[in-house]
């Protein structure tokens, strides 16, 4: 079977980034259904020039560009500030 990857490269660039993602989350899982041995990924490394470059997932990215959530509150404190700064309202509302 002739599978001509420039075609696909050039069909799957078109995509989306959502879609190009789960075509990556797709091939991962393929990976793991039909494992190779490693000579056979090196000859496959080496038959096709990849021209996608694997993108991050977009919460790496957020977590690496604003780092995680820091606070010295305990849990019971921040609910105890939740219920805190809530208000009731009085208005009187007639559907």
């Amino acid at each position: 079977m002739l599978i001509k990857f420039e075609e696909v490269c050039q069909d799957i660039d078109t995509l989306p980034e959502e879609a190009q993602l789960l075509i990556l989350d797709f091939i991962q899982l393929l990976k793991k259904r039909y494992p190779s041995t490693e000579l056979e990924n090196k000859i496959r490394e080496n038959d096709v020039p990849s021209t996608l470059s694997p993108k991050p997932h977009p919460l790496d990215t957020f977590i690496e560009k604003y780092g995680a959530w820091e606070d010295e509150l305990t849990a019971e404190e921040i609910v105890k500030e939740i219920y805190d700064s809530r208000t009731v309202s009085n208005y009187d509302i007639s559907l």
